[in-house]
């Protein structure tokens, strides 16, 4: 479904899009290193597996509590 539209490698709008999070929060998680990024000129770049990452250790997370 995601792969149609998302490619391997997506910008900060495609992460806030994907996750239906706020730009700041997106910015956010990158500042943090919650969501590990690299840099393109001025502009962030994420790749989708850091994303996938991100999101099962929150649900590893969650399940502990």
């Amino acid at each position: 479904m995601y792969d149609d539209y998302y490619g391997e490698i997506l910008t900060v709008q495609e992460l806030a899009e994907l996750l239906k999070i706020g730009m700041n929060t997106a910015y956010n998680l990158i500042n943090l290193n919650e969501i590990e990024s690299f840099r393109v000129g001025n502009s962030h770049r994420i790749q989708r597996s850091a994303v996938t990452d991100y999101i099962i250790r929150k649900s590893k997370q969650r399940r502990r509590k």
